[in-house]
């Protein structure tokens, strides 16, 4: 490349040329940001859209002013085609992503499991209130043998019923009956 600092500094024509890279955008779906030739009359045309478009008149002066640089140095040239040449990742990034990527937000799936078994209420309440269905009036009998007589059985139910049901049903050790 030639040494570009050593071209002589003039005021251009609309017509001349100033070198650059046309740029990937949604509307203009360019691809790896070819070398393009401008026109210094287009590049003042574009100062003259955005100015319109709200920048001030010192950004426009300085757009314009930097139309008149020309060249490069070797070392900012150099760094262009270093970085240009760049495409995809290396192997370890790649091996990096992979890895990153079969991560999950919890290491240990069997205590996740176990941890859904919780209740925040005792496990005896969890029994009586696993069989009521949602929107039921909830009666529960409260029956404890502490400080009862030895053979004292818990009643899980009480049901009031006739003589007659009584003695045709089979009965619950756990239920108290009523006759009525």
């Amino acid at each position: 490349m030639a040494i570009t600092s050593t071209y002589p500094i003039i005021v251009p024509k609309g017509t001349d040329l100033i070198v650059g890279t046309q740029t990937y955008t949604a509307a203009d779906p360019v691809l790896d940001n070819p070398t393009r030739n401008f026109t210094v009359q287009s590049i003042a045309d574009m100062v003259a859209v955005e100015a319109s478009n709200g920048i001030t008149s010192f950004q426009a002066g300085s757009i314009i002013a930097n139309t008149l640089k020309i060249g490069i140095t070797s070392v900012q040239a150099g760094n262009i085609l270093i970085n240009t040449a760049k495409v995809g990742i290396t192997p370890a990034q790649a091996s990096s992503i992979v890895t990153n990527s079969t991560k999950v937000s919890y290491t240990d799936s069997a205590a996740v499991a176990v941890n859904t078994l919780k209740n925040t209420y005792p496990s005896a309440d969890a029994t009586k209130l696993s069989g009521v269905e949602v929107g039921a009036d909830v009666n529960t009998v409260n029956s404890s043998t502490t400080g009862e007589p030895t053979g004292s059985d818990v009643v899980l139910n009480i049901v009031s019923l006739t003589q007659a049901e009584y003695d045709a049903g089979t009965k619950i050790a756990t239920t108290l009956y009523v006759i009525v």
